[in-house]
């Protein structure tokens, strides 16, 4: 059998539209679309041409899908310019990996989740709960917050969807709250986004998406990353670009970021606000700052394929998930080795609490 929500899951992922899938196969728009509804068989040769086309083989779409977000409120942290074609093929890259991930822990022990659980009414107060699951002081930066996640239980993966303009995106999942990351260069924005993104899950948990909930998830952020007590003993009276650029390297977080929390903390006014982002504007740092940090891969997700598969984990995710081997590689080279861990090396072996021991078989 064919299931149609596959077909629609590659195709989307490819950026296809169904009008472009009849120019590629020859298929009628209208049997492409019944067939995407489970209401028509593909013929075997338009599979074929079909998994040419998209780069899946021909046994991932006779698989039924275990993951389908539709039906889930998402939270997604994009820039404004995102198109409705990258939402879409960022959805179904997260729905795939999404998939391989639950697999994966359904066969092992892994973290036990240790987020807040108590009633918060502040945001104050809720990100201090957070700091204290992860094991952060109220006052130190999140320096490493990718992987303080997910050794708390967070599943975070990185998706190979194609565009730049996204970020990050959230949902809950039996119980399980998974992150997907996007593509970005910013390590400081990709902190942000999951900082952003933790907001959403302990805030709005099956609430739909708003502009109003994407403002409260920036201030959760701001919470988070910038405690406005510690931040306020290390922010300078009168703060320069330079100032900020030295902040930048200690918290992990934006200029921008900075800028904005300086103006909070009624260390600068509205002039000084708007003439320090007039002079970002100026330097061509407003998209892209100069003051680079990197950005780092999620560790979960290989490190449970390593202990099924073995080190080299590619062709056993490839087999089990059926993906292409060129497909599963793209998957894996966004997760990090033990090796490519920045912090906390000394935990590296923990970053994901796993037990080796398989809870069943394929």
């Amino acid at each position: 059998m064919i299931y149609g929500a596959r077909l629609r899951q590659a195709r989307e992922f490819s950026r296809l539209t169904q009008r472009a899938v009849q120019v590629e196969i020859g298929v009628s728009q209208s049997r492409w679309s019944s067939a995407e509804s489970d209401a028509y068989e593909l013929p075997e040769i338009a599979l074929s041409k079909f998994a040419d086309l998209t780069g899946f083989p021909t046994s991932f779409f006779e698989r039924p899908p275990r993951i389908e977000l539709s039906g889930d409120p998402l939270h997604f942290r994009s820039r404004s310019t995102v198109s409705k074609a990258e939402l879409r093929q960022a959805e179904r890259a997260g729905e795939i990996v999404f998939e391989a991930a639950a697999y994966l822990q359904s066969q092992l022990d892994g973290p036990r989740l240790v987020l807040p659980t108590e009633p918060a009414s502040e945001t104050t107060r809720l990100t201090g709960l957070l700091r204290q699951a992860l094991g952060l002081t109220p006052t130190e930066p999140a320096r490493d917050l990718l992987h303080l996640l997910e050794h708390a239980g967070v599943t975070v993966v990185a998706v190979p969807a194609a565009a730049t303009r996204k970020d990050a995106f959230s949902v809950w999942l039996d119980d399980r709250p998974f992150v997907a990351l996007l593509e970005t260069e910013a390590g400081d924005r990709q902190t942000w986004s999951l900082a952003h993104e933790m907001g959403h899950l302990l805030l709005h948990r099956g609430v739909g998406a708003s502009r109003a909930l994407e403002s409260e998830a920036d201030d959760f952020a701001a919470e988070l990353l910038l405690p406005p007590a510690a931040l306020s003993k290390e922010m300078p009276q009168h703060p320069t670009l330079q100032d900020f650029a030295m902040l930048k390297r200690r918290w992990r977080v934006s200029i921008a970021a900075l800028i904005r929390a300086a103006r909070r903390l009624e260390r600068i006014d509205d002039d000084r606000y708007h003439s320090l982002f007039r002079q970002m504007s100026a330097r061509g740092e407003r998209l892209r700052e100069k003051a680079a940090i990197a950005p780092s891969k999620p560790r979960g997700l290989r490190a449970m394929a390593e202990v099924l598969y073995g080190p080299t984990p590619v062709r056993g995710l490839a087999d089990v998930m059926h993906w292409t081997l060129e497909f599963a590689e793209d998957v894996m080279v966004r997760h990090a080795t033990a090796e490519e861990l920045p912090f906390r090396r000394e935990r590296a072996d923990t970053v994901v609490s796993l037990d080796s021991r398989r809870k069943g078989t394929r």
